[in-house]
């Protein structure tokens, strides 16, 4: 949606995880199909890929984020609280679908997800509350199994896209060119409030909305950058994005900063908390 003199991407992001729901991924746009994909020589698959994505109904994960906006001068940090929980199935064109319930992604108050994961990989069929510009969208696949380390794999690539807002103030809505790529980057360490663990998978993930105004012409350029951690067997476990803004009818842009990091988690029965053991380091780049 847009904000009085800038493009605000915090309802148009790249978020991909069961348990996120990918409000923000409003903007990803499904193209003909989803491209291969590519990896480097000598890229390894990663086996049972699927279990970084657990999304067992009755399952919860409980997250502490924080947020900041910088534009001429930095707006305060904001604490907040964010708690997930796989809760039931309903049918969408035809599929049956995760519905994952979100109390407040982003710091932008609650919302529904659904999801369908199958041995293809994950799709994407929208969100509630939604938006007429997601409506055009869904479903989409997000993520393709098996995951290739060091692959990267381009989600879409679509333009002369209906924005669904006029963002110039001449009556007209704006048109834009887009393009998402997610790249598989690496094992790697993380800790969170839940615990250290050793091997989480790492996935990067970017999004460009090059946007032509109407009324003048002017092209302005939407940026969307997120590093997300996963550990096998409990689902997302930390991410951290940056937003850029542009400035469209005023002098100045915003870049939105926005974390959330993992407290604890019930899954199937089994409950992880902060008291949970913590694991000492070991080699990353193990499968």
């Amino acid at each position: 949606m847009a904000q009085a003199g800038c493009v605000n991407l915090q309802s148009v992001s790249t978020r991909y995880s069961i348990p996120a729901a990918v409000l923000l991924v409003a903007c990803l746009l499904p193209g003909p199909g989803p491209a291969a994909a590519a990896s480097e020589p000598g890229a390894r698959e990663i086996q049972k890929t699927e279990e970084y994505f657990p999304d067992e109904i009755g399952s919860v994960w409980r997250y502490k984020g924080r947020s900041r906006t910088d534009a001429v001068e930095r707006i305060a940090e904001m604490a907040f609280a964010n708690e997930v929980s796989a809760i039931g199935t309903t049918n969408i064109k035809g599929e049956t679908v995760k519905i994952f319930r979100e109390t407040n992604q982003g710091n932008k108050g609650p919302t529904d997800g659904f999801f369908r994961r199958d041995t293809a990989g994950i799709t994407y069929y929208g969100s509630q509350p939604t938006t007429p510009f997601e409506q055009q969208l869904i479903p989409y696949r997000v993520l393709v199994f098996p995951l290739v380390m060091e692959g990267t794999f381009r989600q879409l690539e679509k333009k002369g896209v209906d924005m669904q807002a006029d963002l110039d103030g001449d009556g007209r809505h704006e048109r834009a060119d887009v393009v998402a790529e997610v790249r598989v980057s690496a094992h790697a360490p993380v800790a969170v409030p839940a615990g250290t663990f050793s091997d989480a998978l790492q996935i990067d993930a970017s999004m460009t909305i090059v946007i032509t105004l109407t009324k003048s012409g002017r092209v302005v350029t939407s940026r969307d950058r997120i590093t997300s951690w996963f550990v096998r067997g409990i689902g997302l476990v930390k991410y951290v994005e940056e937003i850029e803004s542009p400035p469209v009818m005023e002098t100045r842009g915003e870049v939105t900063h926005v974390s959330e990091e993992l407290e604890s988690y019930t899954l199937k029965g089994t409950v992880g908390a902060p008291s949970a053991p913590v694991l000492p380091p070991q080699p990353a780049g193990r499968l």
